[in-house]
Protein backbone atom coordinates (compact mmCIF):
# COMPACT_ATOMS: atom_id res chain seq x y z
CA UNK A 1 0.00 0.00 0.00
CA UNK A 2 1.58 3.52 -0.83
CA UNK A 3 1.65 6.03 1.61
CA UNK A 4 3.00 9.38 1.45
CA UNK A 5 6.20 8.82 3.03
CA UNK A 6 6.67 7.06 -0.59
CA UNK A 7 5.87 9.98 -2.37
CA UNK A 8 7.78 12.86 -3.92
CA UNK A 9 5.82 16.22 -3.39
CA UNK A 10 5.89 16.31 -7.34
CA UNK A 11 4.23 13.00 -7.36
CA UNK A 12 1.67 13.93 -4.41
CA UNK A 13 0.66 17.12 -6.56
CA UNK A 14 0.43 14.90 -9.63
CA UNK A 15 -1.97 12.44 -7.10
CA UNK A 16 -4.31 15.26 -5.99
CA UNK A 17 -3.92 16.62 -9.37
CA UNK A 18 -6.18 13.70 -10.47
CA UNK A 19 -2.97 11.36 -11.65
CA UNK A 20 -3.68 7.90 -10.40
CA UNK A 21 -0.73 6.27 -12.25
CA UNK A 22 1.85 7.68 -9.38
CA UNK A 23 0.55 4.62 -7.42
CA UNK A 24 1.29 1.99 -9.88
CA UNK A 25 -0.79 -1.06 -9.44
CA UNK A 26 -3.13 -0.91 -6.04
CA UNK A 27 -4.52 -3.92 -5.67
CA UNK A 28 -7.93 -4.27 -5.03
CA UNK A 29 -10.96 -2.09 -7.05
CA UNK A 30 -11.51 1.71 -7.41
CA UNK A 31 -12.85 1.82 -4.47
CA UNK A 32 -9.63 1.06 -2.55
CA UNK A 33 -7.70 3.43 -5.07
CA UNK A 34 -9.87 6.03 -3.98
CA UNK A 35 -9.53 5.22 -0.03
CA UNK A 36 -5.33 5.02 -0.47
CA UNK A 37 -5.65 8.59 -2.67
CA UNK A 38 -7.68 10.12 0.21
CA UNK A 39 -5.31 8.70 2.87
CA UNK A 40 -2.79 9.86 1.42
CA UNK A 41 -4.28 13.00 1.36
CA UNK A 42 -5.22 13.17 4.75
CA UNK A 43 -1.86 12.46 6.10
CA UNK A 44 -0.37 15.34 4.07
CA UNK A 45 -2.91 17.78 6.08
CA UNK A 46 -2.74 15.94 9.21
CA UNK A 47 1.26 16.92 9.52
CA UNK A 48 0.94 20.09 6.79
CA UNK A 49 -2.11 21.69 8.56
CA UNK A 50 -3.30 19.68 12.14
CA UNK A 51 -6.57 22.07 12.25
CA UNK A 52 -7.49 21.97 9.13
CA UNK A 53 -7.25 18.09 9.45
CA UNK A 54 -9.12 18.18 12.39
CA UNK A 55 -11.86 19.94 10.79
CA UNK A 56 -11.88 18.53 7.47
CA UNK A 57 -12.80 15.28 9.80
CA UNK A 58 -15.52 16.71 11.37
CA UNK A 59 -17.09 17.84 8.44
CA UNK A 60 -16.95 14.05 6.51
CA UNK A 61 -18.71 13.03 10.18
CA UNK A 62 -21.26 15.31 9.49
CA UNK A 63 -21.71 14.47 5.69
CA UNK A 64 -22.11 10.59 6.93
CA UNK A 65 -24.15 11.27 9.87
CA UNK A 66 -26.68 13.70 7.09
CA UNK A 67 -26.74 10.55 4.91
CA UNK A 68 -27.76 8.42 7.26
CA UNK A 69 -30.29 9.84 9.09
CA UNK A 70 -31.02 10.47 5.45
CA UNK A 71 -31.29 6.53 4.49
CA UNK A 72 -33.18 5.78 8.04
CA UNK A 73 -36.23 8.78 7.56
CA UNK A 74 -35.92 7.54 3.50
CA UNK A 75 -36.93 3.62 5.29
CA UNK A 76 -39.99 5.40 7.75
CA UNK A 77 -41.30 7.29 4.61
CA UNK A 78 -41.73 3.87 3.04
CA UNK A 79 -42.98 2.12 6.41
CA UNK A 80 -45.29 5.24 6.98
CA UNK A 81 -46.62 4.61 3.24
CA UNK A 82 -47.44 1.24 4.13
CA UNK A 83 -49.19 1.91 7.19
CA UNK A 84 -46.50 0.12 9.45
CA UNK A 85 -46.70 2.64 12.11
CA UNK A 86 -45.55 0.49 14.99
CA UNK A 87 -42.62 -0.08 12.95
CA UNK A 88 -41.84 3.27 12.37
CA UNK A 89 -42.20 4.17 16.19
CA UNK A 90 -39.92 1.41 16.56
CA UNK A 91 -37.55 2.99 14.15
CA UNK A 92 -37.98 6.32 16.09
CA UNK A 93 -37.32 4.98 19.88
CA UNK A 94 -34.21 3.04 18.96
CA UNK A 95 -33.02 6.38 17.59
CA UNK A 96 -33.89 8.55 20.32
CA UNK A 97 -37.12 9.74 19.84
CA UNK A 98 -39.92 9.53 22.11
CA UNK A 99 -42.68 7.92 19.25
CA UNK A 100 -44.48 5.87 21.76
CA UNK A 101 -47.60 8.20 21.63
CA UNK A 102 -47.49 9.76 18.29
CA UNK A 103 -50.31 9.09 16.39
CA UNK A 104 -49.97 8.80 12.94
CA UNK A 105 -50.24 11.91 11.70
CA UNK A 106 -47.48 13.13 13.90
CA UNK A 107 -45.78 10.46 13.18
CA UNK A 108 -45.31 11.75 9.45
CA UNK A 109 -45.34 14.66 10.17
CA UNK A 110 -42.00 13.79 12.46
CA UNK A 111 -40.22 11.96 9.84
CA UNK A 112 -41.03 14.05 7.26
CA UNK A 113 -39.48 16.99 8.97
CA UNK A 114 -36.19 15.04 9.92
CA UNK A 115 -36.08 13.05 6.27
CA UNK A 116 -36.15 17.51 4.42
CA UNK A 117 -33.14 18.40 7.43
CA UNK A 118 -31.43 15.35 6.17
CA UNK A 119 -31.99 15.98 2.40
CA UNK A 120 -30.93 19.45 3.15
CA UNK A 121 -27.64 18.51 5.35
CA UNK A 122 -26.56 16.51 2.45
CA UNK A 123 -27.43 19.36 0.03
CA UNK A 124 -25.54 21.96 1.84
CA UNK A 125 -22.56 19.60 2.31
CA UNK A 126 -22.17 18.81 -1.41
CA UNK A 127 -22.78 22.50 -2.26
CA UNK A 128 -19.86 23.48 -0.13
CA UNK A 129 -17.72 20.54 -1.65
CA UNK A 130 -18.25 21.52 -4.61
CA UNK A 131 -17.39 25.35 -3.86
CA UNK A 132 -13.99 23.77 -2.43
CA UNK A 133 -13.28 21.62 -5.46
CA UNK A 134 -14.15 24.48 -8.41
CA UNK A 135 -10.89 25.71 -7.72
CA UNK A 136 -8.66 22.44 -8.42
CA UNK A 137 -7.74 22.85 -11.73
CA UNK A 138 -5.28 25.68 -10.09
CA UNK A 139 -3.87 22.78 -7.95
CA UNK A 140 -0.46 22.48 -9.08
CA UNK A 141 -0.49 26.67 -9.18
CA UNK A 142 -1.24 26.83 -5.97
CA UNK A 143 2.01 24.37 -5.30
CA UNK A 144 3.71 26.43 -7.18
CA UNK A 145 3.24 29.68 -5.37
CA UNK A 146 3.78 27.16 -2.31
CA UNK A 147 6.88 26.05 -2.86
CA UNK A 148 7.96 29.79 -3.79
CA UNK A 149 6.37 30.96 -0.41
CA UNK A 150 8.78 27.99 0.97
CA UNK A 151 12.09 28.95 -0.40
CA UNK A 152 11.65 32.40 -0.37
CA UNK A 153 11.19 31.78 3.40
CA UNK A 154 13.71 29.51 4.02
CA UNK A 155 16.11 30.32 1.61
CA UNK A 156 16.91 27.27 -0.35
CA UNK A 157 15.63 25.44 -3.32
CA UNK A 158 13.55 23.15 -3.36
CA UNK A 159 13.23 20.48 -5.96
CA UNK A 160 9.75 18.67 -6.03
CA UNK A 161 11.18 15.53 -7.84
CA UNK A 162 13.37 14.82 -5.22
CA UNK A 163 12.42 16.16 -1.84
CA UNK A 164 9.48 13.66 0.10
CA UNK A 165 6.47 15.11 0.81
CA UNK A 166 6.40 13.95 4.27
CA UNK A 167 9.38 16.38 4.65
CA UNK A 168 7.43 18.86 2.44
CA UNK A 169 4.54 18.85 5.05
CA UNK A 170 6.91 19.71 7.78
CA UNK A 171 8.23 22.67 5.92
CA UNK A 172 4.47 23.72 5.40
CA UNK A 173 3.45 23.23 8.55
CA UNK A 174 6.64 25.18 10.38
CA UNK A 175 6.33 28.05 7.86
CA UNK A 176 3.00 28.55 8.74
CA UNK A 177 4.04 28.36 12.47
CA UNK A 178 6.81 30.68 12.21
CA UNK A 179 4.01 33.29 10.45
CA UNK A 180 1.31 33.02 13.17
CA UNK A 181 4.32 33.70 15.39
CA UNK A 182 5.57 36.45 13.51
CA UNK A 183 2.13 38.04 13.52
CA UNK A 184 1.29 37.46 17.16
CA UNK A 185 4.65 39.43 17.70
CA UNK A 186 3.52 42.13 15.41
CA UNK A 187 0.49 42.52 17.39
CA UNK A 188 2.01 43.38 20.58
Amino acid sequence: MVKLEDLTIGQFIVLVSGGRSILGEVEGDSLSVVNTIRNIILEYKEIADPAGAKNYLIETEEIMKAKLNFALFSICRNLAEMKEYNRVREILCEYGISAESMNPQRLQAEVDSRYERAKYAIEKADTKENENTSGSTDIRREFDAQTAALMAHFKFQIDTSKMKATVYAHLVARHNLEIKARRQAMKK
